[in-house]
């Protein structure tokens, strides 16, 4: 009898220490699993906050990009509309020299004002380019800019040949000529610098894509 309890109680501190070990194996199976899903949330985490940094940092640098290009094109299109200014303007007061020997004209000398007026605006514009660059489209407003510089001292000579009545020049030397071949160039830079500003704007477009 005694024999079949002492088994029986052998019997039962055995399941009652296998299920002990069981639960303890079990008990550091789930710790190990949670431990590895807790690290796996870190790294998740962590790699969603490395994500969102870098789409910040992409689009803080899309930002600064736009600002360059519409500073760019801002200081290109001043330019050419100082440009165009000087042009315009030289171009009515050559008309108006022209026709000042055959009819009363307007106050030329408010003109003329207005033309020096013109040419600095100008070259404050120029700067600008040439700070703003690239050495292409800064080299092509240079040029600009010294063909609207020849426009003023020009038109005094084309004014004082027509106040001369054409006297004082050799024949083939009329200002009418300078004029018209100071005119003729700058507008062939014109038509030069407009492409070339384009492109330059487009240059900075393509760089604002993705990081490469």
């Amino acid at each position: 009898m005694s024999n079949s309890l002492l088994v029986a109680a052998v019997s039962v501190l055995g399941t009652l220490a296998g299920g002990g070990l069981t639960a303890a194996i079990t008990f550091r199976s789930e710790r190990r699993k949670d431990a590895a899903l807790a690290e796996q949330q870190r790294l998740q985490l962590r790699s969603a906050e490395q994500q969102q940094a870098q789409l910040l940092k992409a689009e803080e640098r899309r930002q600064i990009r736009e600002l360059q290009i519409d500073h760019r094109r801002q200081v290109y299109q001043q330019f050419l509309a100082d440009a165009h200014a000087v042009n315009h303007d030289g171009d009515r007061l050559g008309d108006m020299i022209m026709r000042s020997y055959y009819e009363p004209v307007d106050d030329i000398e408010a003109l003329v004002a207005g033309v020096d007026a013109a040419v600095r605006a100008a070259g404050g514009s120029l700067h600008r380019v040439q700070l703003e660059g690239p050495e292409t489209v800064s080299q092509l407003a240079t040029d600009v800019m010294s063909c609207l510089s020849q426009l003023p001292p020009t038109l005094r000579i084309l004014r004082r040949w027509r106040e001369n009545g054409n006297r004082g020049y050799d024949p083939g030397e009329e200002p009418l000529d300078g004029w018209v071949e100071v005119h003729s160039r700058l507008n062939e830079r014109l038509d030069a610098f407009v492409p070339a500003a384009r492109s330059a704007i487009d240059d900075l477009l393509s760089s604002s894509g993705p990081e490469r």
